[in-house]
C-alpha cells in the first residue's frame, strides 16, 4: 500500500481543519484518486424536514465538479488497517488543485471504522470491474463523539468561511463506487484478486444527511441532504504526474463460489 495515501488522509488542506459494525464482510481494499463527482445539496432547518424533504431552506444547490478520493480497507492487515474514507482530492499536485476549496468539499474520514454498518468490496465475474460500497451513520468531527472521525461538507447557501464552518456529522451516509475497465488477477493463487491496470471509468453515487455543527458560523447550521454522482472527470489524473495508481483487491467475485 502506498503510504502516501495514508499521509494524504491525515493532513489538512489549506482551507481544512478533518467501529466495526455487526455485519460480517469480505476481505478487500479499494484506493483511487482518479475519479470525480458532482451533484446537488438541499438544506433544511430540522432533521424531520430533511427526512421528509419538506420546507427546504435551499433546494438542490449544484455541487460543482470536484476530484474525489477513496481509501477503504476491510480485514487485510498486509495492506493496511481497516479504514473508511471518501473525500475530495484536494491534496494532489501539492494541494495546488482546483478542488482545494470549501465549495463542493466532502470529507468522510473514519480512521477507526467506528461508523460503518455495512461494507463490501467485490469483483464482478469478468474481473474487469470492481465495486466498493459502504453504509454508515454518526460520522462526526472529533470529540466529544470520536476523535478518529473527521466529517465535513460544504456549507452551501451560507456565507463562505474557514474549514470550521463546514464541520459536522453525517447522520447517515451511503456510497457505492464502481471502477470499470480493470483487469483482475490472482498471481499468488490464494483466491485474492487484485487489479493489474488502472480503471478506465467510474460510476456510482453518494447520499447522506449531514448536520452542520459550526460554532463560528451559525448561519451554516442545518441539515444538508446530499446527492452526489461519481464520474470519470479528474483534474488530478489529467494534470498531476504523481497521481497514484488505482489499487483494488478482494477475495469475493460475483458469480463464483
Amino acid at each position: 500500500m502506498h503510504l502516501l495515501r495514508k499521509l494524504m488522509l491525515c493532513i489538512g488542506a489549506s482551507l481544512v481543519l478533518l467501529a466495526s459494525g455487526a455485519q460480517a464482510s469480505n476481505t478487500f481494499y479499494a484506493a483511487s484518486d482518479r475519479f470525480g463527482y458532482t451533484g446537488t445539496v438541499s438544506v433544511y432547518n430540522t432533521v424531520r424536514d430533511a427526512l421528509a424533504r419538506k420546507n427546504p431552506r435551499y433546494v438542490q444547490i449544484a455541487v460543482p465538479q470536484r476530484d474525489g478520493s477513496v481509501f477503504v480497507v476491510r480485514d487485510h492487515p498486509d495492506y493496511y488497517l481497516d479504514y473508511n474514507a471518501l473525500l475530495t482530492n484536494w491534496f494532489s499536485n501539492g494541494g495546488a488543485n482546483p478542488s482545494d476549496t470549501n465549495v463542493g468539499f466532502l470529507q468522510l474520514a473514519d480512521d477507526n471504522v467506528s461508523t460503518w454498518t455495512q461494507r463490501q468490496g467485490l469483483w464482478h465475474n469478468n474481473l474487469q470491474s470492481f465495486t466498493v460500497s459502504v453504509k454508515g451513520k454518526d460520522a462526526t468531527y472529533g470529540p466529544p463523539g470520536d476523535e478518529m472521525d473527521f466529517a465535513r461538507f460544504w456549507n452551501a447557501g451560507a456565507p463562505s468561511g474557514p474549514g470550521e464552518s463546514t464541520k459536522g456529522t453525517f447522520l447517515t451516509y451511503e456510497y457505492s463506487l464502481t471502477a470499470h475497465g480493470l483487469n483482475g488477477a490472482d498471481p499468488d493463487g490464494d483466491g485474492f484478486f487484485t487489479n493489474t491496470t488502472d480503471a478506465t471509468s467510474f460510476t456510482g453515487s453518494f447520499s447522506a444527511i449531514f448536520r452542520n455543527e459550526s460554532v463560528t458560523s451559525p448561519a451554516s447550521n442545518g441539515f444538508y441532504v446530499i446527492d452526489l454522482q461519481f464520474n470519470s472527470v479528474s483534474w488530478a489524473d489529467a494534470n498531476d504526474p504523481f497521481t497514484l495508481p488505482d489499487e483494488f483487491g478482494s477475495s469475493q467475485v460475483t458469480g463464483r463460489k
